[in-house]
């Protein structure tokens, strides 16, 4: 555990092939969603007196420049990263050289490995869109009766969910398969995180029974709609955020873009939500076992999971 554009389109579009979504329609696999147009970034409440208050925008410019000084050291993966060196002018290529090549398999194969890097102690599905540290999740799944499958609200069954959306990469191999970035998650909030790029929300339109949310962002230079997880998971996903953006740079050229990417590489604003979310959840013993697990299955590492401070050496 830790240390701790339509809402019509978004409803009807959820996470796996042959899939039923909220509204009964049939979605594609995953995040192949439309995006959506999104109210400001910021909510305005007027007081009894007729003062008006506009809440503060989100910057997380100062915490990712103390990046350094906040990052919480893990050194794992022995002497996988020899030869590494983060303050070279050519780190990012070197990480990409090291993670690059990976053992991949069928996007069907992706259902059996879960059973062994998404298994929680209880034998059930770890799913970071229901799970709630310290206390009783509000539903579990079973790792083959519970595969999606129709959905009608959280709970119904759970399903493949690629952190880096599918939208965003055009689909394909080995993307669609490559378990650093994909999760078994409920179908339902999957489906209501679509493609959103992740960053912190200022006016939810719908929250998780976990707490996640969905709504308009509240960042001060990116005002469109976000999806924002529970605090315990933001750096799971980030650092799965930062693991695809080194390991396909170059293999990047058909990529489609997105408000958050152009092609593999990370746009400012949301390089910054990462790195700030990496930061303020560090890496836990199940994203360290999680490593392994998919370690043993693809053959490669999630760098930011094994050295936390390589994502403040990023360019």
């Amino acid at each position: 555990m830790k240390p701790s554009s339509s809402l019509a389109a978004l409803l009807l579009l959820g996470g796996c092939s042959g899939c039923q979504g909220p509204a009964g329609g049939s979605t594609a696999d995953t995040d192949t969603d439309t995006d959506t147009d999104a109210d400001a970034d910021t909510d305005t409440d007027t007081d009894a007196d007729g003062d008006t208050d506009t809440e503060p925008c989100t910057d997380y410019s100062e915490l990712v420049a103390a990046c350094l000084e906040r990052v919480v050291l893990v050194d794992g993966g022995g002497s996988y990263y020899s030869g590494i060196d983060p303050e070279s002018g050519g780190f990012a290529n070197a990480l990409n050289d090291l993670i690059d090549d990976h053992s991949s398999g069928s996007y069907d194969s992706v259902w059996s490995h879960f059973e062994r890097t998404d298994r929680r102690s209880d034998g059930k599905v770890w799913d970071i869109h229901s799970d709630t540290p310290g206390a009783t999740p509000p539903y579990s799944f079973d790792f083959e009766d519970d595969q999606c499958g129709n959905y009608g609200q959280e709970g119904d069954c759970y399903n493949r969910e690629h952190l880096w959306p599918r939208s965003w990469y055009g689909e394909g191999s080995p993307m669609d398969s490559d378990l650093h970035h994909v999760f078994p998650t409920d179908g339902y909030v999957n489906g209501m995180h679509s493609d959103l790029p992740f960053g912190p929300v200022g006016s939810a339109n719908w929250t998780s029974e976990n707490g996640s949310m969905r709504g308009s962002s509240s960042l001060c230079d990116y005002d469109d709609w976000v999806f924002e997880p529970r605090d315990d998971y933001k750096g799971d996903m980030a650092r799965a955020m930062l693991y695809m953006s080194i390991r396909y740079r170059g293999e990047d050229g058909g990529w489609p873009s997105s408000d958050a990417t152009d092609g593999a590489e990370l746009e400012p604003w949301f390089k910054d939500v990462l790195v700030a979310w990496h930061l303020t959840d560090p890496v836990s013993d199940k994203e360290i076992d999680r490593n392994e697990a998919v370690d043993d299955t693809q053959r490669n590492r999630n760098p930011f999971v094994d050295h936390p401070e390589y994502a403040c050496y990023l360019p």
